[in-house]
């Protein structure tokens, strides 16, 4: 009876936990957790001072020519302008032309004015040498525009690939006041970029571990309930073709269903998230406690309804001892740095312990009550006789 009353409220919690989302979306819960502020950290937190966001969170879009450069640049800076006040998906765009003065042929124009102007004041003796001399030493004897060639190499250098190429680099920044540790901010930065098509058709590609990321975080909330549900029909059917789609084949299922809804309840209550790594624990604790189960089980059908003690002692044991290593064996994980493989490790070895829980003490319990309906129905049977 308490199991049958633990089961309906973990299943009822797994219902609630799969409702409200049960993916992590702080990725600072799968980084690695340092107890001492390392030397790559405190340097990190220096030179962001120094670079900014750019410096530190900024990702390259590298196109494939110089004349995609600005198209791409307006492009994206059309994305911003479109989109909601709270999702600005970027804080700006930097291209090499970014470092150029804008309207060059505007302020040549005027220059050549004020150089005329300067000459003419010189020939009429408003200049004085010592004044025209500094004056001269100022103004270049030909304007031009300045271009991306023209530009110091200290300046253009994070424009600069490898070969020598110049501006096909453009850098995109993440939101002012938005963490690149949010999946929900990072899933909107990566989108804002990962595809763009120009108005010549072209397409720019932008990649970086943003993107990897969000990716990889998209494909787990698609595949990961296909994974799941896949492992769970699979486990069904091989559980029910065991015992020839008798009872005890439909008690042995209910029984690991139970046990499942005690992992993922008690994974709600400790609010453990769902990430790219700990998803796998829900198959895997499927998969081992239908062996736990079938197990006990099929040593029942063996030896009888008489010997169910003899059974929890011998088959419960051995089936304990073998979950019992690889619990430990989850444990361990909890000491790694990576929060991610520790949630991974506490995930799966909540798994097992429940299911283990559930072939040795709910799945007797049943086989038990079972067992004594049976006799009692036998001895009702007697007495009407």
């Amino acid at each position: 009876m308490v199991g049958a009353v633990l089961g309906v409220a973990c299943l009822v919690l797994s219902l609630r936990y799969f409702i409200d989302d049960p993916m992590e979306y702080d990725l600072a819960n799968v980084r690695n957790q340092h107890t001492q502020p390392t030397a790559a950290g405190l340097l990190s937190v220096r030179v962001d001072k120094i670079v900014g966001r750019l410096g530190q969170d900024g990702k390259a879009i590298v196109t494939d020519r110089l004349d995609q450069v600005q198209p791409l640049v307006d492009e994206l800076n059309s994305r911003y302008r479109e989109a909601a006040p709270g999702r600005k998906p970027f804080e700006k765009i930097v291209s090499i032309y970014d470092l150029l003065p804008n309207k060059q042929q505007e302020k040549i124009t005027l220059l050549k004015e004020t150089k005329d102007l300067l000459e003419r004041a010189r020939k009429r003796g408003f200049v004085n040498d010592k004044d025209w001399k500094a004056i001269e030493e100022n103004m270049p004897e030909k304007l031009t525009p300045i271009g991306i060639a023209e530009l110091p190499e200290l300046v253009a250098r994070p424009f600069t690939e490898k070969d020598g190429t110049r501006g096909r680099v453009v850098y995109i920044v993440p939101k002012e006041g938005r963490s690149v540790y949010d999946a929900h901010y990072l899933m909107l930065w990566a989108d804002s970029y990962r595809e763009v098509t120009l108005p010549n058709g072209d397409v720019i590609h932008g990649s970086g571990d943003s993107v990897i990321f969000a990716d990889m975080l998209i494909a787990i909330g698609e595949d990961a309930p296909i994974a799941v549900l896949l492992s769970l029909v699979g486990t069904v059917f091989v559980i029910l073709l065991a015992f020839r789609f008798r009872t005890a084949g439909w008690v042995t299922l209910i029984t690991l269903l139970c046990g499942v809804a005690y992992q993922i309840g008690t994974m709600a209550m400790l609010s453990i998230k769902l990430n790219f790594l700990n998803f796998v624990s829900l198959p895997i604790g499927i998969g081992v406690g239908a062996d736990y189960c079938i197990n006990v089980m099929k040593r029942r059908e063996l030896m009888g309804d008489k010997d169910l003690h003899r059974v929890l002692v011998e088959t419960g044991g051995a089936v304990v001892l073998c979950s019992l290593t690889t619990t430990l064996g989850y444990l361990v994980l909890l000491t790694s740095i990576n929060r991610a493989v520790q949630s991974f490790g506490l995930a799966a070895a909540i798994g097992e312990i429940t299911t283990i829980l559930a072939a040795i003490l709910v799945l007797p319990a049943v086989m038990h009550w079972k067992a004594e309906s049976q006799r009692g129905s036998v001895h009702r049977d007697g007495e009407l006789r």
